[in-house]
């Protein structure tokens, strides 16, 4: 019988940010040799090399790094992840940790494939050949939909709606319907919902590892406009922090809590006038004058995009402002009154570490920083 420290952790999405942050944390807590890193590519060699270099992104020691090796890669796709199917090394894993996603927000024919039907494929796969202790889904705190009033603070518990036309976009809806069909293979599968809120940065280390979506508040502060009022609030997490939590859910011996929000919460999240007053004083300059702008009324913007936003297509940042922007102006926060139960310490402010951010890609223009999510 393995015990909880012999037995493996099976991690997807380990070349994506939150899921390498989430390798570089247990690496950090000394778990490195425990990963069993689900990667795709041509050969376990070329996917190991890949996994190393989204590490030295975040930093991870070379001494780390030699000791990750190829034979820890578990070589399959959210595409084809029947792969794995009769793979030995699964009769070891006890916890698995589930961050792999297709994350675009266009309406993609891939969205509901990948993120809902190979994510139950998976858990049906672990059920039958690994020995879970654990089965750790990252959803996302936005499953909730737009249906809320503007402002909410929404809790854990809130009904995830099903109909599509009450999510912003189809990969919202994926993860709510993901979700539900997991928890219906309860109590047979020992499902752990994480949900994250907005993740933006690192705490020690800026954007340097992504800027995905830090360059909208670069945007809409260079524009001068906005579609939410400065006084409303957005919940943002760092990644780091978020890989700890996450982390602590995989590695403590005893964990009672099935559906957290990892999230700033009412309290700790900031608003639009606060963050602005911070990218502010990172670049020397007075807070912004900013006009708010229906989403109906984006198209205006056009001209000043050309202009202030000269190596941006125009087009392509009409439509993410506007993509953007309907989260923004919902203005909700996200509570975390389970996270608190369950003794995982709050986040930092964005505005705490937003200058960091800021500093770390000074040197990049704003269509460099959008290719983190327009790849």
């Amino acid at each position: 019988m393995m015990n909880d420290h012999d037995d493996l952790i099976l991690l997807t999405g380990a070349t994506g940010f939150l899921g390498s942050a989430v390798a570089a944390e247990l690496i950090r807590q000394r778990q490195g040799a425990r990963l069993l890193l689900m990667v795709r590519g041509a050969d376990a060699a070329s996917a190991h090399a890949r996994v190393i270099a989204q590490l030295r992104c975040l930093q991870v020691p070379e001494e780390e790094l030699l000791r990750l090796r190829p034979s820890q890669i578990l070589l399959a796709s959210l595409e084809r992840v029947e792969a794995i199917a009769g793979d030995t090394r699964l009769a070891r894993v006890g916890v698995a940790i589930h961050c792999a996603a297709h994350a675009s927000f266009a309406n993609h024919p891939a969205v509901g494939a990948l993120n809902v039907d190979a994510s139950v494929i998976l858990a049906h796969l672990l059920q039958r050949y690994a020995r879970l202790r654990r089965f750790i889904y990252i959803g996302t705190a936005m499953a909730c939909g737009s249906r809320q009033p503007v402002g909410s603070d929404i809790a854990e518990n809130a009904a995830l709606p099903l109909d599509e036309c009450e999510h912003l976009v189809p990969y919202t809806h994926s993860k709510a319907v993901c979700e539900l069909l997991l928890a219906k293979m309860a109590p047979a599968l020992p499902l752990v919902v994480l949900r994250p809120s907005i993740i933006v940065g690192h705490t020690r280390l800026g954007c340097a590892p992504s800027a995905s979506i830090y360059w909208v508040f670069r945007a809409w502060r260079a524009l001068g406009a906005s579609v939410a009022e400065l006084r409303q609030k957005i919940d943002v997490v760092p990644v780091d922090w978020c890989a700890a939590a996450i982390a602590a859910a995989a590695l403590r011996p005893q964990w009672e809590h099935g559906l957290l929000h990892l999230s700033a919460g009412e309290e700790r999240s900031c608003s639009f006038a606060d963050i602005d007053s911070e990218l502010a004083c990172a670049d020397g300059e007075p807070p912004g004058a900013y006009g708010i702008l229906p989403l109906e009324r984006l198209p205006e913007l056009l001209p000043r995009i050309r202009e202030r936003l000269p190596d941006c297509s125009p087009r392509l940042m009409l439509r993410a402002l506007r993509l953007y922007g309907g989260f923004a102006r919902l203005g909700y926060t996200f509570s975390n009154r389970a996270m608190q139960e369950a003794d995982i310490p709050p986040p930092p402010p964005l505005t705490r570490y937003i200058g960091l951010c800021a500093a770390s890609v000074a040197h990049q223009p704003v269509s460099q920083q959008m290719a983190w999510d327009f790849k």
